[in-house]
């Protein structure tokens, strides 16, 4: 079975009806190939952003110079907080803190919720490197970097905006639709969709 992650912009928290628009999209049919069908099983997992929760931490790094390492750890603390409030918040949901715990939490029925400090550092593990400690680094890239170690089969990026009208990641990091970093991981991952679920009807829609 094939692994999806979804990535939940933190921007999104404050959506007085998430719950009822992230089950939905969820349950919603994967844009992956002429082929897919909504029959298709797939796992999902789901990696939720810092939002404004991240942005503090980004306040304590300019006034108190945190330093690259210190203000990384306390950006996932940031997102380990939404992670943990997105699992209160849905009724059949899962916090899970390692890649081998996915499936047997699907074949229950749960939504994955993921645990971004254990996960990033498994995956980091895996990979033998580690992501930059830099704000050119946030979710996004975090979530892209898990699809790729964690041999995903496409990455869902659930955000407020709608999808970039070009095919080119840099662009949309200099529009700031992305972060800075997620170009140069973008191309080793299968599929990357994109979701603005801010509008009327949400919907995925292929994007690289």
């Amino acid at each position: 079975m094939s692994l999806v992650i979804y990535k939940l912009g933190g921007s999104l928290l404050t959506l007085a009806d998430l719950d009822r628009r992230l089950t939905s999209l969820l349950e919603a049919q994967l844009p992956l190939s002429p082929a897919s069908s909504a029959s298709r099983p797939f796992d999902r997992a789901l990696l939720v952003g810092g939002g404004s929760a991240a942005d503090l931490v980004r306040d304590w790094d300019k006034r108190h110079k945190l330093g690259a390492e210190r203000a990384h750890d306390l950006a996932l603390g940031a997102m380990t907080l939404n992670a943990r409030f997105i699992n209160s918040l849905l009724t059949n949901s899962e916090f899970v803190s390692r890649s081998s715990s996915i499936r047997p939490a699907c074949a229950r029925g749960s939504i994955v919720v993921l645990d971004p400090v254990a996960t990033l550092a498994e995956a980091e593990r895996r990979a033998g490197e580690r992501l930059p400690r830099s704000w050119n680094v946030t979710s996004d890239s975090i979530a892209a970097f898990l699809a790729i170690q964690f041999r995903a089969a496409a990455l869902v990026l659930m955000t407020s905006t709608p999808r970039p009208a070009g095919r080119r990641p840099a662009a949309a990091a200099r529009q700031g639709l992305v972060d800075k970093h997620f170009p140069r991981v973008a191309n080793r991952i299968p599929i990357v969709a994109w979701a603005n679920l801010r509008s009327k009807r949400p919907a995925i829609e292929r994007w690289l």
